[in-house]
């Protein structure tokens, strides 16, 4: 049995969990980070006087940002490594928020924001990547969609935070705030955040076998006396964009990031126009937040739903179910839209569905690609996701203005859902040995690692 198989049938050991842990309070502030902005918009406007389109624009510019992070940027991970690009990003995220508080002026800080988010698109990558390669075959589901749920709940708190802040200080506090945390966690980064393995065996840097072996150690696992023989990469693209399209790799590229784009194109536009719409619909400004602020707390749940689930069933059957009761969550969500209580069960059900398809997505993208190019394979997938999630609240918008009465633009988002559903269906198994065994039972995940040997 190899190295990759070995860690994948083997129980999680406490450094993997540490690890996972570390992963996720990344994502964690990573969720603060992103959604500082929003939480911090009416004191930005009231100081400095913005328009309604300014404002829009700097809300925007942090998720353009991650787009332009997890497609150009990200890999960088299967060039430098996963840990390096990790602390690399930490510390541009943790410079950026220092430096967005101190911004004199709005052109200013848009800046710093795009120069942010394309720090969080390029970590996000990586952590996502990290998670997979670390947690083993049973818990593979389990790590990925708990990771998932970091950037939810940094959010609620995030704005549970930044409101008392604002009570006794200015806007510029959420930033330093968010500063302060994201340098906290460099030094946890440098010192417990080992490099993967996957990389170290597929780029062979220097000191690759002392390296490989020092994390064995930590993982509980035999050493190596020599490196296994070196993975065949014959006939591939140097440039990882081009080779994660290339030698038959094209359909699954498309078939993933159609996937990815449709689910976050209705996650995006449930959680960015949920509450404006039902205002829309009658209800009070307050009310519209409080099915906002359900739809966050539907969000971690989800995340911990498929955690459990994905753990349980096979990975692409169950997100594929997913997708499709996601689908029916917004046409449920449009025929209860005129009804306060029905509407705020159903935002709960909205974001319990959709972000349990995020994680899930999060947790079948890194097992389709081997380790040489995963980081760049993940970040393509991700930023064309997210690419749905800036386009969908921009159409939103226009069915707004063009007379649609509210509950119905949710019924727009249900066909997108049940075709991504059907692109998944027809994404075949993956080959690779980070993946079949990703969500199903113990005698499975052995068979399935025989047949990836």
């Amino acid at each position: 049995m190899d190295i990759k198989a070995r860690i994948e049938a083997s129980p999680m050991t406490k450094a993997q969990v540490g690890i996972v842990a570390i992963c996720l309070a990344l994502n964690f502030i990573d969720g603060y980070d992103v959604l500082v902005m929003a939480f911090s918009a009416t004191a930005i406007t009231e100081a400095w006087g913005l328009s309604g389109s300014d404002l829009g624009i700097l809300l925007s510019s942090a998720l353009a940002g991650m787009t332009i992070g997890a497609i150009f940027v990200a890999q960088i991970a299967d060039k430098i490594g996963r840990r390096k690009t990790i602390i690399l990003s930490t510390s541009v995220i943790t410079l950026g928020m220092f430096a967005s508080a101190l911004a004199p002026s709005y052109e200013v800080l848009l800046v710093l924001r795009i120069i942010t988010g394309i720090a969080v698109g390029t970590m996000q990558t990586s952590l996502n990547v990290m998670v997979a390669e670390y947690a083993n075959a049973r818990r593979r589901a389990t790590a990925v969609s708990i990771y998932a749920a970091g950037q939810p709940i940094g959010g609620v708190l995030g704005g549970i935070i930044v409101a008392a802040l604002l009570t006794h200080f200015e806007w510029h506090s959420g930033f330093i705030f968010g500063g302060v945390i994201t340098l906290a966690m460099l030094p946890i980064v440098i010192k417990w955040l080992p490099e993967s393995i996957d990389y170290l065996n597929a780029k062979r840097p220097a000191n690759a076998l002392e390296e490989i072996n020092k994390v064995l150690v930590r993982l509980e696992q035999p050493q190596l006396e020599a490196l296994p023989a070196a993975p065949v990469s014959t006939g591939r693209p140097k440039n990882n964009l081009v080779a994660v399209f290339a030698n038959g790799q094209a359909k699954k590229t498309v078939l993933l990031a159609f996937a990815f784009m449709m689910i976050m194109g209705s996650f995006y536009f449930a959680n960015s126009w949920t509450p404006r719409l039902l205002t829309e619909s009658g209800f009070s400004a307050n009310q519209g937040i409080t099915a906002g602020v359900l739809f966050s707390v539907g969000a971690i749940i989800g995340a911990l739903v498929f955690a459990w689930a994905g753990a349980r069933f096979e990975l692409k059957r169950t997100l594929t179910v997913f997708f499709i009761m996601a689908a029916a969550s917004f046409a449920v969500f449009a025929l209860l839209a005129d009804a306060l209580n029905p509407a705020l069960m159903g935002a709960v059900l909205l974001g319990m569905l959709t972000n349990a398809s995020i994680a899930g997505m999060f947790t079948i993208g890194p097992v389709y690609y081997d380790a040489s190019m995963r980081a760049t394979a993940v970040g393509l997938i991700g930023g064309i996701g997210r690419c749905g999630g800036i386009i969908s609240p921009i159409l939103a918008g226009a069915l707004v203005d063009a007379g649609w009465i509210p509950g119905n633009i949710y019924f727009v988002f249900v066909l997108p859902l049940v075709l991504g559903a059907v692109a998944l269906m027809v994404l075949r198994k993956p080959a690779s040995p980070v993946a079949p065994a990703a969500a199903q039972p113990a005698a499975a995940q052995q068979e399935a690692l025989a047949e990836s040997r």
